[in-house]
């Protein structure tokens, strides 16, 4: 067993939910940049010849540039650590009580099981973030609809919250709309 160190659960074995091959980053080669064979007179020299607004707009783009490209390996590494934590944001419905759950796990699988048991029907669930699954529940809130007591993830079904996560992109709820406001119990996405 290896211990991931950045992982909320050290003891996975790094399979995705969608599958259960391990993931794998694919390893690019980087060609290191030689500089034995560089004329740094000459690049001074270079230099030397632009008058101060060159030297300016060449500290400023060299600056702009350097600012993009650490934006951008920031943003590769949420990516990545999302991958590899293999968090997933779902939506579920039960039927019996007309209520929809949203919600976000980092092991979706027992997390499934455990709420089948229960009675609740998967309806999707995809790649995402605790911090999707946090904006969500925090512009609900701000709209003013609140879930079912003793829960943060549980709400009464509504055309009015449907419609909100539909705007929200939430998992699932845009594609199966009727489906969830639907009060037929003896319809179930579940074969």
């Amino acid at each position: 067993m290896t211990i991931k160190l950045f992982s909320p659960c050290p003891d996975d074995d790094g399979r995705t939910p969608i599958s259960n091959k391990k993931f794998v980053a694919p390893k690019k080669k980087f060609a290191p940049i030689d500089i034995s064979n560089m004329d740094f007179e000459l690049e001074k020299a270079k230099l030397d010849v632009l008058d101060e607004t060159g030297k300016l707009n060449l500290v400023s783009k060299s600056s702009l540039t350097l600012c993009q490209k650490m934006d951008q390996v920031i943003n590769n590494q949420e990516i990545i650590i999302e991958a590899l934590v293999n968090t997933v944001n779902y939506t579920m419905i039960n039927d019996s009580f007309n209520l929809i759950m949203i919600g976000v796990s980092s092991d979706w699988d027992e997390r499934q099981k455990k709420h089948k048991r229960k009675g609740w029907i998967t309806i999707d669930a995809k790649p995402g973030s605790l911090k999707n699954e946090g904006i969500v529940k925090d512009v609900i809130k701000h709209v003013g609809i609140k879930p079912i007591p003793a829960s943060t993830e549980i709400f009464q079904i509504t055309p009015e919250l449907v419609d909100l996560l539909i705007r929200l992109q939430w998992v699932g709820v845009k594609e199966n709309k009727i489906r969830i406001l639907t009060k037929d119990h003896q319809i179930s996405l579940d074969y």
